[in-house]
């Protein structure tokens, strides 16, 4: 019999990849979606401010991978920051009181997370057991985080994925790099040389899939890149990879702070994520080099 994955998050990029590569592998999929629309044989609707849950998409689950979450993206205001929050950890909170109240029992809860536990205007190295930050994104997360834990109550196994910069060929942070180059030069911000912590999306889902199998695996682990590379550097490697014949120029530190002012402090962070627990559990990358990534992204 099919092993069953339940997936949040249904309209999103990394969902649906998710969904499609583990199906592939022989896994049945149920997917769970906030638009009636959307609802199919194997999607079923929720709404967390309701406090419902169609129960047919947990009938017996074996894995659990919590994405869905209003878009960081989104403008950082007061109304929008709760809906960044209750998103992620009301909607955990249902999927744990219902399998309790339902008794069933997920062999493994995979949550995603964010490297914005450590905060901003943060510096040095960080492992999956430094200190969190303490402003508001820091918080969403640690408390993001402590909901994936109650299913330890329940039996499952948990997984928490500190996820770096995800490079997918749809993602903001490469399309709206790649526009300038489209008129012949490429925008470093400042002076380029703060850390930009990345994975390409087929080494999340590969990750998550690993995650599922290897049985010991659990805890956190900061989903990033082995290799540690600068904002100039990922430019410098769009430049190389797919637009040779364009200019490389700095918008200084200011204009950015201008256009950006309250998500500078996240273009601006100096901190680097450690992927070495990821390693030392022998998990093989897929695209360990930022150039790599960028071929397969661009397909060349």
């Amino acid at each position: 019999m099919k092993e069953k994955v339940l997936i949040t998050g249904a309209s999103g990029l990394l969902a649906k990849k998710l969904g499609k590569k583990l199906a592939h592998n022989g896994y049945h999929i149920n997917y769970l979606t906030t638009s009636k629309k959307n609802i199919s044989n194997n999607t079923f609707y929720w709404d967390y401010s309701k406090n419902h849950i169609d129960t047919e998409a947990l009938n017996n689950v074996n894995h659990i991978v919590h994405l869905a979450g209003f878009n960081i993206n989104n403008n950082w205001s007061a109304k929008n920051k709760k809906l960044m929050l209750d998103s992620r950890v009301q909607t955990s909170n249902l999927i744990f009181d219902k399998c309790k109240e339902l008794n069933i029992r997920p062999q493994t809860f995979i949550s995603a997370s964010a490297m914005g536990y450590y905060g901003f205007n943060q510096f040095g190295i960080k492992t999956e057991n430094s200190e969190p930050g303490n402003d508001w994104m820091a918080k969403l997360c640690i408390k993001w985080e402590r909901a994936a834990d109650k299913f330890k109550t329940i039996g499952a196994r948990i997984i928490k994925l500190r996820l770096s910069l995800v490079l997918d060929n749809n993602a903001e942070i490469l399309l709206k790099s790649c526009i300038s180059f489209k008129f012949g030069f490429g925008v470093v911000f400042g002076n380029g040389r703060h850390p930009f912590p990345w994975i390409h999306i087929g080494d999340v889902i590969k990750f998550i899939h690993f995650g599922m199998t290897e049985k010991k695996l659990s805890g956190v682990f900061n989903l990033t890149s082995p290799q540690n590379i600068s904002h100039y550097d990922f430019i410098k490697a769009i430049q190389k990879t797919k637009y040779k014949n364009a200019k490389i120029i700095y918008a200084p530190r200011l204009i950015i702070s201008l256009l950006f002012p309250k998500k500078k402090v996240l273009l601006f962070n100096e901190f680097v994520l450690s992927s070495k627990k990821a390693t030392n559990n022998k998990y093989q990358w897929l695209y360990p080099n930022i150039e790599d990534a960028l071929n397969d992204l661009f397909n060349l």
